[in-house]
């Protein structure tokens, strides 16, 4: 059976809805009904990635068509608007209040990471454990500790000596930052209002963090470990 993580959003004065995302139990990548949407905005070559890895791969670009089949629930809406958001997942029910770009920046980054896009399957382990509304700390921690934990288990695994570097994790949030600044130009043409548009902005934000804080001492997580 797929695993499931739903959002539930109670909006004053506006109509309820939810989303809900299925995931592979294994490889833990977004499984999409057969039905899905698949607009122009989300073909390959409309508004391409300049890093992009596919030549003459997919005709949809396979992050796009994750966003899709929940976009237009946002497409009309202002990053402003406040909403009662109720996250479920395997393990928990998260319930916050959040704006709609907050929301929508914490399901794009969760499609985008198991979507099977190249430039963003480093976070895919973080998407398995995901967690919703992240603040900056528990972002750098979380991505930090992931990647340590991966390299070494894949030194491990091919028995080669364990040499741990934060080099290719800083690498590919340069190659995600570029994703995520073409994205915002592909998804113009998809909505009319701003909250999808500043999620991307948000989590654009957030992959500026992490490299900053290698490159800066660790300062957001330094008291956290420090004796």
């Amino acid at each position: 059976m797929p695993e499931s993580i739903v959002y539930k959003f109670h909006e004053k004065g506006m109509t309820e809805f939810t989303v809900k995302l299925a995931f592979d139990k294994d490889t833990y990548h977004i499984l999409l009904p057969h039905d899905s949407p698949r607009p122009d905005w989300a073909k390959l070559d409309f508004q391409k990635c300049p890093n992009c890895p596919f030549e003459d791969g997919p005709k949809f670009c396979p992050a796009a068509v994750s966003i899709a089949y929940f976009l237009p629930e946002f497409a009309n809406a202002f990053s402003y608007t406040q909403a009662v958001v109720e996250v479920e997942t395997a393990n928990r029910v998260i319930v916050s209040k959040k704006s709609l770009q907050e929301a929508a920046a914490s399901l794009i980054g969760l499609t985008m990471a198991t979507s099977g896009c190249p430039r963003t399957e480093f976070l895919r382990p973080m998407a398995r454990f995901h967690l919703p509304f992240a603040d900056q700390r528990e972002t750098v921690f979380r991505s930090l500790g992931t990647w340590l934990l991966t390299e070494y288990i894949k030194s491990d695994s091919m028995g080669e000596p364990t040499v741990l570097s934060f080099d290719g994790l800083k690498e590919s949030y340069v190659q995600l930052s570029i994703v995520n600044a073409a994205f915002t130009e592909r998804l113009r043409s998809a909505v009319s209002r701003d909250a999808a548009l500043n999620a991307v902005i948000i989590l654009d934000t957030f992959a500026l963090i992490t490299p900053d804080n290698v490159d800066g001492g660790f300062e957001d997580i330094m008291n956290i470990v420090a004796k």
